[in-house]
């Protein structure tokens, strides 16, 4: 006797995937405050181990939060993840794996702490994005590598006539 075909059968890791997403999702909203995606010229990235200065052609992103507000999404979303907070799904999935997501948003806002720089306020904004992205497998370096770069040098006219010649 063959058995039925079930096609609208969704496994329990799949239920998860997505609650995971969904958290993820809402994680990052509370971060930019609903804040609208906006031309990002003369912004900064820490993307790929280096410095990626952003221009009028990269399609446009939220802005990183002021100071302040971006310690008390980042306060919220912490508090959120223990227990059976709104993002605690998030939590336990990360402690499964060694809690780096947690790490990563405790630097993002150690970095926001005082009153921090611009530079400050975009790496908090990429180490944000790191803990609350796509699962990594070594978050923690990535953390590491983001904040060992060295600060870029502001830019001048003088500089870029140095390096372009």
């Amino acid at each position: 006797m063959t058995r039925a075909l079930v096609i609208n059968y969704v496994s329990d890791d799949l239920l998860r995937h997505r609650a995971l997403q969904a958290a993820r999702k809402r994680a990052l909203e509370a971060w930019y405050g609903g804040a609208r995606p906006v031309n990002p010229h003369g912004r900064r990235q820490y993307r790929y181990g280096r410095v990626v200065y952003l221009t009028e052609n990269h399609a446009p992103l939220p802005a990183p939060p002021a100071a302040a507000a971006g310690q008390a999404a980042l306060r919220a979303i912490l508090k959120g993840w223990r227990g059976d907070g709104e993002y605690a799904a998030l939590g336990a999935w990360d402690d499964e794996r060694g809690g780096a997501s947690r790490r990563a948003l405790v630097s993002a806002g150690q970095l926001l702490a005082g009153e921090p720089d611009d530079d400050a306020r975009e790496r908090a904004d990429s180490l944000v994005i790191l803990a609350l992205g796509p699962p990594s497998r070594d978050l923690d370096g990535a953390r590491e590598r983001l904040l060992a770069l060295p600060a870029p040098a502001p830019w001048s006219w003088e500089a870029a006539a140095r390096y372009w010649g």
